[in-house]
């Protein structure tokens, strides 16, 4: 389409909230117009929009007020005649700094409303920029029309003939090809045979479309907020994306960002750390995959028990190996590590059930809320809408919890999370009398079920006191003390949250804090606690050692509250204060493992070896006969199952003998030893 453009140069004030230009700042903005062209300026004012993009500058008075005028360079413009600006579609203006010397920054002005609107309709939202105002100014690179000018070329056709669309749109795409040439011919042809250089990076990144990268080693999809080169030693395309995460409250979204180096030369698009994910050798592939680990990333939001094996990191990027229970649970994380806690923009929520007979939830008052049972409103309120596909796609890889066995909130890879696998016999494997096995059964039945019935069982005369359920396993090492916590753990499917003494601390004021956070979390997960080597909080009070009283206090005070299910192992039971005797519940006395306990235990280890093993009932109880505790029992099964591997062959007897001949060594010159040290300190005596 031809454009024609202006010869003379002419200047307009730019609005000013201050007031209008003095006589002197009309004159330095307008003197140069003849006579003719002020007259003609005056006539223009009432002409009809020209379907023409017009090159202007933003320049400033000495007294500091902007007005818009022509480029001094008469020499680029056909001689012709001129317009008032704003009566121009489309005008490209240069606005200089307040010395009149340097441009600070350019823009395309949208003046036709024919383009606003087709602007707003196609483009609708972009980072930056708005087309819904009444004045719609694209500040250069104007990398937004690039993105969308194949939805404006499509427009075209759709445009009334005659209609200032359809005059006015052909303009723009005019511009479009002229401003983005050589994108439009170096880019395009790179990109065309999958390849692209770091000049042209920008021109795949749409706003708004999707992005592969990757995240801890994971594969991920995100949406694309924004891009902007960065300068410097780390000079690249910085991407701002959106994915959708979980803060222990709401799903929704939450912002981060992908960076891609620069390079020299062209590189395959598919080589980058970071792509559109059109670009993507299998695009539907990673859709099915990533939405699958999206749907069970979302099937953990809340509290979930699971099993993970694997590599878990924390809030200041240090890895740990796991390979244990996990309790994945966002929201007690950032409650308990606020500091690297995170709120995400949530999506909408569904609307509520309201009971029957009563008004909708948009419509209730603080009264009608009195309508609706306590605990149906709170369920209404935390109720989480199902994800789309769109947002599960974007889903996080990793969701935030606890391990048990690092004692440490970590964060966990979905993919290395599985459901737990409960050992619902262990009871059964548990070395102990069946009168005491029965017991103990008992109590922690009766104890969950009323749990589950929210107290409604025998209470102390003070509410909230003495509705725990304690027990002290005294007795030698390796007998099965913790291995009865597990036994229960397992038999109730709860959690087993193991502390020691060390985890604890050994002054008052950090067992104070400790405590109240280990037995906090065993209560918010209703979890069975082991506090194992109980002894230094449990031995009797004295009037010349304060420290140990006040852990004794402190253990006494914060035990009377726990309502959950406590184990204490100890070894010194005739040391215990007073007024433990009285706060436990049962009280389980282990002993030295008799020949058919041990040949129990033989029998329970070695009946999980892999591939069988070549042993008679002779041998077993050849086995039995020596002392040795259970732990040693199972070192000494572990270690010849080793040995079998190495010599290729099936565990037998005869492996498993001699490796229990030389603990048995070992054990007899531990029990010299320390025979010796007695002798001596009696002597010294």
């Amino acid at each position: 389409m031809a454009r024609t453009r202006q010869t003379a140069r002419r200047s307009v004030p730019d609005p000013d909230p201050n007031g209008v230009p003095d006589e002197e700042e009309q004159q330095e903005m307008l003197g140069h117009l003849t006579e003719e062209e002020k007259a003609r300026r005056a006539e223009l004012e009432k002409a009809p929009m020209q379907a023409e993009l017009k090159h202007l500058e933003k320049r400033w008075t000495k007294k500091g007020r902007g007005y818009i005028t022509e480029p001094k360079d008469d020499d680029e413009l056909p001689e012709d005649k001129f317009n008032w600006y704003d009566k121009f579609a489309l005008c490209v203006t240069r606005q200089y700094d307040m010395q009149n010397k340097y441009v600070q920054r350019t823009s395309l002005q949208i003046n036709s409303q024919a383009l606003k609107d087709i602007l707003s309709e196609i483009i609708a939202a972009y980072p930056g920029q708005s087309f819904a105002t009444a004045d719609v100014a694209i500040d250069f690179p104007a990398h937004c029309l690039y993105h969308y000018q194949p939805e404006l070329d499509a427009a075209v056709a759709k445009q009334e003939p005659g209609s200032d669309g359809a005059a006015h749109l052909p303009i723009l795409l005019d511009f479009i090809d002229e401003h983005f040439a050589d994108e439009i011919k170096q880019g395009d042809n790179l990109r065309d045979k999958g390849l692209v250089s770091y000049e042209h990076l920008w021109t795949l990144f749409r706003p708004g479309s999707l992005v592969f990268g990757s995240k801890k080693g994971q594969a991920r999809v995100f949406k694309l907020d924004n891009y902007h080169y960065a300068g410097g030693q780390c000079a690249g395309l910085q991407l701002q994306v959106q994915f959708t995460d979980y803060d222990g409250d709401d799903f929704g979204t939450r912002f981060d960002g992908l960076f891609i180096p620069q390079f020299a030369g062209a590189v395959p698009i598919a080589s980058l750390p970071a792509l559109p994910l059109q670009f993507h050798p299998d695009p539907e592939g990673v859709r099915r995959a990533l939405t699958a680990r999206g749907r069970r990333w979302e099937a953990l939001a809340g509290q979930n028990f699971r099993e993970y094996k694997g590599v878990a990191t924390d809030a200041d990027g240090g890895r740990f190996n796991i390979d244990g229970r996990v309790m994945v649970d966002t929201h007690t994380f950032h409650r308990i590590e606020a500091d690297d806690a995170y709120n995400v923009a949530p999506f909408p929520k569904p609307k509520p059930a309201v009971p029957f007979g009563t008004k909708r939830k948009q419509s209730l008052t603080s009264d009608d809320w009195d309508l609706i049972p306590e605990q149906d409103a709170a369920a209404e309120r935390k109720a989480l809408a199902p994800l789309t596909d769109d947002q599960a796609l974007l889903a996080s890889a990793v969701v935030r919890g606890f391990s048990f066995t690092e004692k440490k909130f970590l964060e966990f890879f979905v993919d290395r999370l599985r459901p737990v696998d409960w050992n619902t016999s262990c009871f059964e494997q548990l070395v102990l009398p069946e009168s005491q096995k029965e017991l103990v059964q008992a109590l922690v039945a009766e104890h969950t079920q009323r749990s589950a019935a929210a107290g409604r069982g025998f209470d102390d005369i003070v509410k909230g006191k003495g509705q725990g359920l304690i027990l002290v396993l005294h007795g030698p090492p390796g007998v099965g003390k913790t291995l009865t916590a597990e036994c229960v753990a397992e038999f109730s499917r709860r959690p087993l949250y193991i502390v020691s003494s060390g985890d604890l601390g050994t002054t008052a004021s950090t067992l104070d804090e400790k405590l109240s956070r280990t037995l906090d979390l065993a209560s918010t997960w209703n979890a069975v606690l082991l506090i194992d080597e109980a002894d230094v909080f449990l031995e009797r009070r004295s009037l010349h050692d304060m420290n140990r009283n006040g852990l004794v206090s402190i253990f006494l005070r914060t035990l009377e509250y726990y309502s959950g299910i406590l184990f204490m192992t100890t070894n010194r039971v005739r040391t215990f204060d007073d007024a433990f005797k009285s706060r436990i519940h049962v009280p389980l006395k282990y002993t030295d493992l008799s020949p058919e306990s041990r040949l129990k235990v033989w029998r329970n280890f070695l009946a999980r070896i892999e591939g069988g093993i070549d042993i008679d009932e002779d041998g077993y109880r050849q086995l039995a006969k020596g002392k040795l505790n259970g732990r040693q029992i199972k070192n000494v099964v572990r270690t010849a199952k080793s040995l079998a591997s190495y010599k290729r062959r099936k565990l037998d007897q005869k492996q498993l003998q001699q490796v229990m001949d030389i603990q048995m060594s070992f054990e007899h010159d531990l029990d010299s030893a320390s025979k010796g040290d007695q002798d001596i300190d009696m002597v010294q005596r």
